[in-house]
């Protein structure tokens, strides 16, 4: 596997929850992206596999929209970039992504 060649197990999504309470109001998941594109836009290192959450704004809505179906309602909702692995035992097998464990989805 190429070292930007994301594996099958390997999901982002966007969570996204009430200002009000703080609850989880959804997750939507994003179609795949390459891995350069991510770390481009959030300025990251290219060795950084990008697993930790971001919290996104406005701008990074229009960022994302070809990657997703959901409507963004920033009055409403705080919204985060997250990763995970929906395959523990492959990720496990395959030593992870860029040396690097994503969690398992809770």
């Amino acid at each position: 596997m190429g070292k930007n060649k994301q594996p099958e197990w390997l999901k982002r999504e966007i969570q996204y929850f009430n200002k009000a309470d703080e609850s989880l109001a959804g997750e939507a998941e994003l179609r795949p992206m390459e891995l350069s594109i991510l770390q481009n836009y959030f300025e990251a290192d290219a060795d950084d596999p990008i697993f930790d959450t971001y919290q996104l704004e406005p701008v990074d809505a229009t960022f994302l929209k070809p990657y997703t179906t959901l409507e963004f309602d920033f009055d409403k909702y705080d919204y985060w970039l997250a990763a995970y692995t929906n395959n523990w035992e492959q990720t496990k097998r395959d030593k992870g992504f860029m040396g690097e464990y994503p969690l398992p989805k809770q």
